[in-house]
């Protein structure tokens, strides 16, 4: 066997969507385990690893077929995991969420952008109903959860929330707007995904700024990695479905 074709099987591991998937689900059960029993050195080991697995296996996955989608939902992973990172440590300056939740917000546009840029590169009209129904729903949903929010938030906050509400909003719709512009199994993986997300930062809203409820921190988090987990493995599918190279190098050639 030559080098030229041993190189390949020595990346295998970067690109395997088993092993890959299992490191995710142990740093998930490391986060979950030590928000649940307060172990905090292991959330500050586990939790970051969550973005790192997500973002080495997707950069090995599809750089053989990178565009600006995969740019941008490599951007989305990055930026998650700059907003993890700070948002673990706003319990020593209060200055650390504004930064993570900066952070999410860049993420969530980047998504957005990325889902968009699939909805455009399809194009034609199809299930754009369904689409501009998904949008809707969404819209009146961030409406009616920000006007209930806003009132416990301090003034310094409002305004940073708000627009992190239009952000992951724009994600949200950006998924929905994949409808039958993409492949099935891809779309519902992505868009499960963002709903997930909108429920997890939800969730954390109303646990920070409204009331605390049973549990909060164990379904913020579940529902978080579960949602990274489906959009960066909906977005690979898309990325590698073999209709979808050969018409990325039909439109090369």
């Amino acid at each position: 066997m030559s080098a030229a074709t041993q190189r390949p099987r020595s990346r295998e591991p970067l690109r395997d969507p088993r092993l890959n998937g299992a490191l995710y689900a142990l740093a998930a059960a490391g986060t979950l385990a030590g928000n649940a029993y307060d172990l905090h050195l292991l959330t500050f080991l586990c939790k970051p690893v969550l973005l790192i697995v997500l973002s080495s296996w997707f950069y090995f996955s599809s750089r053989r077929y990178g565009d600006r989608f995969t740019l941008l939902v490599q951007a989305g992973l990055f930026f998650s995991l700059i907003g993890d990172v700070f948002l673990m440590l706003d319990h020593l300056d209060e200055f650390n969420f504004l930064i993570g939740l900066s952070a999410f917000l860049i993420a969530h546009i980047c998504y957005a952008m990325a889902f968009f840029q699939n909805a455009v590169d399809m194009g034609g009209p199809q299930g754009l109903f369904v689409s501009v129904l998904i949008a809707v729903l969404l819209i009146a949903y961030a409406f009616f959860f920000s006007y209930d929010l806003v009132p416990y938030l301090d003034e310094a906050l409002a305004i940073p929330v708000v627009a992190y509400t239009v952000a992951i909003t724009l994600m949200g719709i950006g998924a929905g707007f994949r409808w039958r512009r993409t492949f099935p199994r891809s779309f519902w993986m992505v868009f499960a995904g963002a709903l997930l997300f909108i429920a997890s930062d939800s969730l954390l809203a109303h646990s920070r700024f409204v009331r605390p409820f049973a549990m909060d921190g164990t379904l913020v988090l579940l529902t978080y990695v579960v949602a990274q987990f489906l959009i960066a493995a909906g977005c690979l599918l898309h990325v590698l479905d073999p209709e979808e190279i050969r018409r990325r190098q039909a439109l090369r050639t």
